[in-house]
């Protein structure tokens, strides 16, 4: 059984905490596979996502497109329609939106699966990132049972002046912490070579459900990279995992090494003079990899 799924059983007690949401319910409960983009309410600053996306005059395919936008281009979501549309497996809306072409403001409709997760740029650079298909799986459960792992391939796109420079790839679980996507930037944290880091980010924003934390460097010469991943879940004053990462440039960091941590607390049954449950490590873990800024490759080293 695959270790995220395990880990969900070991967790199969704790609480799932309401999420408030906004008048655009319905885009999240009638196209589950979109819920990660969390378009709630109007004006949402978004980019484009696809290489080519056509706009449209109305929210369906039946006429001719009468515009054309491209991958890094500035949107503002007004509203989230009630039509749908299946693309790559992914069934998602449509979405009336406005955007600046030639010093012309202009309106239209756009397939949410061409539209980006979240806005994020550092100078010049735009990282572009959605859920591009599908990619679920046949594995074997406790029951030894065919069961079907349901994931999602997410793409990021390094977009400057409308030119895609690089591109990379990751998977992450459909399920819980599919419910939102969101991103951030870092400096390079001490990296030789590498400008920026991107964090590519899905989680539940509920007790019991993991974050997912995907890293990519965004080196001297313009290329998107892998680095290794983090996951954090836990229920308040019952059970934590935490991992973490130490960058070079970071206390006890080491030269373009990056040191993944990792420890688990359960509550035990004595209470501390608050009342709250005490908590105990129950395991511990690290790992360390290397760097090379010639080849961009990551290693794990051995312990």
């Amino acid at each position: 059984m695959p270790l995220r799924l395990i880990i969900m059983k070991k967790l199969s007690f704790l609480c799932l905490l309401l999420v408030a949401i906004s008048k655009c319910t319905f885009a999240q409960e009638d196209f589950p596979d979109m819920r990660s983009w969390a378009i709630y309410g109007d004006s949402i600053e978004r980019y484009v996502y696809a290489d080519t996306a056509f706009i449209r005059v109305s929210p369906d395919t039946r006429q001719a497109p009468v515009d054309t936008l491209f991958a890094g281009d500035n949107i503002l979501v007004l509203q989230v329609t009630k039509n749908g549309l299946t693309v790559r497996g992914l069934r998602g809306p449509w979405l009336q939106v406005t955007y600046t072409k030639n010093g012309e403001q202009k309106k239209g409709y756009i397939w949410q699966g061409l539209v980006s997760l979240t806005p994020l740029r550092r100078g010049d650079t735009k990282f572009v990132a959605a859920i591009e298909r599908r990619s679920d799986s046949l594995y074997l459960n406790e029951d030894r049972q065919r069961d079907t792992l349901h994931r999602f391939v997410v793409k990021v796109k390094a977009v400057q002046n409308g030119v895609i420079k690089s591109t990379a790839t990751f998977i992450t679980d459909d399920d819980e912490s599919a419910n939102f996507g969101y991103g951030k930037i870092m400096s390079g944290m001490g990296l030789t070579n590498v400008q920026n880091i991107v964090i590519i980010s899905f989680g539940g924003e509920a007790c019991g459900i993991p974050t997912y934390d995907y890293y990519l460097a965004w080196t001297a010469d313009q290329r998107l990279v892998r680095l290794p991943d983090k996951m954090n879940v836990g229920d308040a004053g019952a059970y934590y995992h935490s991992e973490n990462f130490i960058f070079p440039n970071e206390k006890n960091g080491r030269p373009d090494v990056i040191t993944w941590e990792m420890s688990t607390e359960e509550a035990t049954d004595k209470l501390d003079k608050n009342g709250e449950y005490i908590m105990a490590v129950t395991e511990k873990g690290s790992k360390t990899y290397a760097w090379d800024p010639v080849t961009y490759k990551v290693t794990e080293l051995k312990q």
